[in-house]
């Protein structure tokens, strides 16, 4: 009889689980819960060609639209420049807000103990700095061209 007491108890806790842990599930998809999000991506070039290696596009938040959360985005592109910018899952854009852009595209890991570590290994010409976004909230998607200044060989 213990044992059959515990199994039923056993039974109701599995199932009070199993609930709270469908009711958290469902809580979580409604559309209460939808932000604003603008879709955002493009493609980078170098001198106006194809990137030397792959690199990130960096959405690092300036300021958002009140009651919104202050989340950075990022993409990814490869040779053909291509990427399209993830904030919380892939490819759901921007928060609306201002934001600083940053590109990296580099050739090898950096040297910590180097002085200047991405000066050995980046491709990007230290004094290029893209211009910040604006995301407007209900706008169409954006699409961005960047189109790098590359660093110049040592002489």
């Amino acid at each position: 009889m213990v044992v059959k007491e515990l199994s039923s108890r056993r039974k109701v806790i599995h199932r009070w689980c199993a609930t709270t842990l469908l009711l958290f599930a469902a809580g979580g998809c409604g559309s209460g819960n939808k932000l604003p999000l603008v879709p955002v991506g493009g493609k980078v070039t170098f001198a106006g060609g194809a990137c030397p290696a792959a690199g990130t596009v960096t959405f690092t938040p300036i300021e958002v639209d009140a009651g919104l959360p202050r989340r950075p985005g990022s993409g990814t592109f490869y040779n053909d420049g291509a990427f399209v910018v993830t904030s919380f899952k892939k490819g759901d854009g921007l928060v609306p807000g201002r934001y600083k852009v940053t590109i990296s595209c580099n050739s090898g890991l950096p040297d910590p103990r180097s002085p200047d570590p991405l000066g050995d290994v980046g491709y990007i010409a230290k004094d290029y700095q893209p211009p910040e976004l604006i995301v407007v909230a209900d706008s169409e998607p954006v699409e961005l061209i960047f189109d790098v200044t590359p660093k110049q060989p040592a002489p």
